[in-house]
């Protein structure tokens, strides 16, 4: 094996630089001078043979390359991380770290019972949970720097996949909104009103264009990120939106919202690792999501029945 020509503590100086842009804050952050921090990057980057920093006044910001080698940086931190795990799981995981991902949906409504599961038996491990798209999540996964990932679209086919359940999408509105007092609904009657949606780059808009058809394309559309923001827009009478079944259930009931005549979507959520094994905490919440499948599942669809 081929001894690298830079160290860990390069490695670790790079990327508090890159999470923070600034050279005290990084140092703060590492317990070094500004001076050994700025050093050790300019080691790594003579070392790597690139330029990873540029100045930018009182700042500094990362170049096209220090982007790029900022994740495989972080990958690489986490397998060391996971090592050091390793070691640790010979006390029976009462110590290590777990990075998990999942979309704003499987965040808010499939991957909190996991966690409390999770917690209760391992108090030890050290919990990290990024909020993202979920093609995001399936990057960073890929690259190392995220264990595993809930997400709600098709993975990519590098990945093992397991599917947990099935998200029911539904087309609601206000219940004083135009659309609540039809009783049949055309492409033309959709094409009339505002869409509050996700973003082009949240997985669920696939899904919406599925169920809109043409007048997807016609509708004029407010793009407002997390579904919880489109909620309450709903909630406001500005328009109407399609959210899991599980999101709006309580507003259904009380009459708040209507649930309009066009056929529901379901889609699968998923959970996501890399084919290799990985840390012992990992493991432990892969087997656990696995073997809760049915259980889950049926509590899942009492609930949103």
């Amino acid at each position: 094996m081929r001894r690298p020509t830079f160290t860990l503590e390069q490695l670790r100086s790079f990327v508090a630089v890159s999470e923070t842009e600034h050279i005290s804050r990084a140092a703060v952050s590492l317990f070094l001078t500004q001076a050994a921090v700025t050093q050790q990057v300019r080691h790594f980057e003579r070392a790597v043979g690139l330029q990873l920093l540029e100045r930018d006044g009182r700042r500094v910001r990362l170049t096209d390359a220090g982007r790029r080698m900022a994740d495989t940086c972080r990958a690489a931190l986490r397998s060391v991380e996971v090592v050091e795990d390793s070691a640790l799981a010979m006390r029976h995981l009462q110590a290590g770290s777990l990075e998990l991902g999942a979309s704003p949906t499987c965040a808010t409504y499939y991957v909190p019972p996991y966690l409390a599961e999770f917690t209760r038996q391992h108090p030890g491990i050290k919990l990290g949970m990024s909020v993202e798209p979920s093609a995001d999540l399936c990057r960073r996964v890929l690259v190392g720097t995220l264990d595993c990932a809930v997400i709600e679209t098709e993975p990519d086919p590098q990945l093992v996949v397991f599917e947990m359940t099935r998200d029911e999408l539904i087309l609601v509105a206000h219940r004083d909104h135009p659309l609540s007092r039809l009783r049949r609904i055309s492409e033309d009657d959709l094409a009339q009103h505002l869409y509050l949606g996700r973003g082009p780059q949240w997985s669920a808009e696939k899904y919406v264009r599925a169920m809109l058809g043409d007048a997807y394309d016609r509708v004029g559309v407010l793009s407002l990120g997390h579904p919880e923001y489109v909620r309450a827009a709903l909630l406001a009478g500005l328009g109407f939106c399609a959210l899991p079944k599980r999101a709006v259930a309580g507003d259904l009931t009380r009459g708040e919202v209507k649930r309009l005549p066009v056929p529901s979507v379901l889609r699968p959520i998923s959970a996501v690792r890399r084919s290799a094994r990985g840390g012992p905490a990992q493991e432990a919440f892969w087997e656990l999501v696995t073997g809760a499948r049915i259980a889950t599942s049926a509590r899942i669809s009492a609930d949103g029945a």
